[in-house]
């Protein structure tokens, strides 16, 4: 019977949230590079975030839930070097024939396409869209052969994929700006070469390895547990950029929101960093028996939790500094909706946890009801607050949309798989520490209070509620020290 290894845990998930965070991280670093007064400004940013909803929408569909498939099969086919060559090359293959499918039919559809856009430079969609699809594709080999390498612990492979991806993309953003055009055109063309030469290399290393294979048999059981999955990724990715989509007809202030949450994208990367860590060990616990294993099940819960909502607390001012210290135009207005948008990752990682249950017992089904209860609230919230309150608007209705996915993913998980998880660590806390969060960035507003003095207040929250419920833990651990 396995047995919790906490040490073993803790060094995997700093590899894998360390590993996790060097794109954002170099993203961000570039930023200062490529905006200002002779550069990229708060509407090309807008128009960067508008191609990144074409790039992600084509992940979701190419990417076709692979990633989350792969991670879950495998543990049926590892035993058996046959079957698990022939799984991984099929789902590889299968992503590059979406991808061709895609690209296909947006030939065909691009006059379309670009009309439903306002601003004049997107809409001319086969100047941008073709290549924010390529690195769609390019996404969804790259995600899907780090979630394999990291449900394997191929530690190495892992993150030759994620560094050498992210070093290759930025750098080849940096020559299409500053050598072909200094637009989001150059950047997105930049994206599209540089995440194409990592993903095929990541082709050729499967293609040596597994061979060229093509199971109908294994992708269609991999394709019924994953179709739930598609769905839900589409309406997540409709949660995601319903604000953006809405906010286009005001490009400033898009642009000002798409720097922030592209800050906040970084932070969900290092979560799924912490993530990666703990989803394979959860599986293995429960496929030896939930019951035998409840307590290092929820050990584990508590710790990605914990660790998140410590991630969130040391990244707040840090971010707010580098924004109002190193960018010159409206750009830096952001600074002002880091915390707010920031604390919105406590209800994605509860999210996670609780939605560990349906990915292993298969019950897939259940996202797309929750889904789209939760973007029909997201979309009648966006059409009601964004013409009023902007970039506020926007973020109230992106929260409760993830309320409701936190409330009905846990009382889901309970009904499949009945399980005594600590709420008040889960749940409780994290809810209350967002609640007195937004309180404060309302007292901005009727008290004048400024805005690094409610990020220091938020800070303190959160750090404070972390020294409340782990203060066991933490004698413990200093007692060891």
């Amino acid at each position: 019977m396995t047995r919790l290894n906490v040490k073993e845990h803790l060094k995997l998930s700093l590899v894998y949230s360390g590993v996790a965070a060097v794109p954002p991280v170099l993203q961000v670093l570039i930023q200062p590079i490529i905006e200002g007064n002779e550069r990229l400004n708060a509407i090309d940013f807008s128009q960067i975030g508008i191609a990144e909803m074409v790039t992600s929408l084509a992940f979701t569909i190419t990417l076709f839930s692979m990633g989350n498939a792969i991670s879950r099969f495998l543990y049926d086919v590892e035993d058996n070097r046959e079957s698990y060559n022939c799984m991984v090359s099929s789902v590889f293959n299968s992503i590059l024939l979406r991808g061709l499918i895609l690209l296909t039919a947006s030939f065909f559809l691009q006059h379309y396409i670009g009309n439903i856009f306002s601003q004049e430079g997107l809409r001319n969609f086969g100047s941008f869209g073709f290549a924010a699809i390529i690195t769609g594709i390019n996404r969804s080999i790259i995600t899907t052969a780090a979630a394999l390498y990291r449900n394997e612990k191929r530690v190495q492979a892992f993150i030759i994929v994620n560094i050498g991806n992210a070093i290759v993309r930025t750098g080849f953003q940096l020559i299409g700006l500053f050598y072909f055009e200094m637009s989001f055109i150059g950047y997105v063309y930049g994206s599209a070469i540089g995440s194409s030469i990592v993903s095929a290399g990541v082709i050729l290393v499967t293609y040596h390895r597994s061979g060229i294979r093509y199971s109908r048999g294994i992708l269609n059981e991999m394709n019924r547990f994953a179709w739930p999955l598609v769905q839900y990724g589409v309406l997540a990715w409709g949660l995601n950029f319903a604000d953006k989509y809405f906010m286009e007809r005001f490009p400033s202030e898009l642009g000002i929101y798409f720097t922030a949450v592209n800050f906040a994208l970084g932070m969900q990367i290092i979560m799924q960093g912490l993530q990666a860590a703990t989803q394979p060990e959860i599986f293995r616990y429960m496929k030896e028996g939930t019951l035998k294993h409840e307590e290092e099940i929820r050990s584990l819960s508590n710790m990605l939790m914990a660790q998140s909502q410590l991630i969130i607390a040391l990244a707040i001012l840090p971010v707010m500094a580098y924004l109002t210290l190193f960018y010159e135009t409206d750009v830096r207005l952001a600074s002002s909706f880091i915390a707010l948008i920031f604390i919105r990752y406590l209800p994605r990682t509860q999210y996670v946890i609780f939605s560990f249950v349906m990915y292993y017992e298969k019950k897939t089904k259940f996202f797309l009801y929750l889904n789209i209860a939760s973007l029909l609230v997201n979309i009648l919230l966006n059409l009601i607050l964004i013409p009023r309150f902007l970039i506020y608007g926007a973020i109230i209705s992106i929260m409760a949309a993830d309320v409701i996915q936190v409330i009905g993913a846990y009382i889901y998980a309970q009904r499949i798989r009945p399980f005594n998880w600590n709420l008040g660590k889960l749940l409780y806390s994290p809810l209350i520490c967002m609640g007195l969060i937004i309180l404060l960035e309302i007292s901005k507003y009727t008290v004048g209070m400024g805005q690094y003095t409610s990020a220091i207040l938020s800070v303190l929250i959160l750090i404070s509620s972390l020294v409340i419920l782990y203060r066991r833990d933490i004698k413990r651990l200093i007692t060891k020290i």
